[in-house]
């Protein structure tokens, strides 16, 4: 007889790893794009977002939306305490510290936006392209990843303010 799937798994979308490995599973957001969670969080966001500065001189970089489901990733063993991620590409939208010409601003826009997230007990930016938040509840990978997207994106708009970028949405 087969155990039932964790409550954090999401039905139908397998994990990259778990829960047949270990109760752990780790999902790719381009896994979870058209889970309806993540997709409201992807129909607020313009189809391409840019970088506030420039990643290199006379340049800035841009990501779609397909591309930023593909750059972020969650995961957790207990739908609790979840390890969350992102490639370089996603930093250059949200931390100054990552454009080699800039000084990393004083606060961690990231950790602030992810320490207000409803139901949220403590959030840390452990690494700089990962963050351990822990959960008062419950939640599943798809509502996970949802909030990460809404996180970053708070966070991108955040760092135009700062910069004085008005962002068009």
């Amino acid at each position: 007889m087969t155990s039932p799937l964790p409550a954090y798994t999401v039905p139908d979308v397998k994990p990259l790893r778990g829960p047949d490995d270990a109760r752990r599973v780790s999902y790719r957001g381009d896994q979870l794009a058209t889970c309806a969670p993540v997709a409201a969080v992807l129909d607020r966001i313009p189809a391409v977002l840019t970088t506030i500065e420039e990643v290199w001189p006379g340049h800035t970089l841009t990501i779609t939306r397909p591309d930023l489901c593909a750059q972020v990733s969650v995961g957790t063993d207990d739908g609790l305490n979840w390890g969350l991620s992102f490639d370089d590409e996603v930093g250059y939208l949200v931390q100054p510290g990552f454009v080699p010409s800039h000084e990393p601003d004083p606060d961690d826009l990231l950790e602030e936006a992810l320490a207000v997230q409803p139901d949220v007990d403590s959030a840390y930016h452990y690494d700089r392209e990962y963050f351990e938040v822990r959960l008062a509840c419950v939640l599943r990978a798809d509502e996970m990843l949802a909030r990460w997207l809404d996180t970053i994106i708070t966070a991108h708009r955040e760092f135009a303010r700062r910069r004085g970028v008005d962002l068009p949405y």
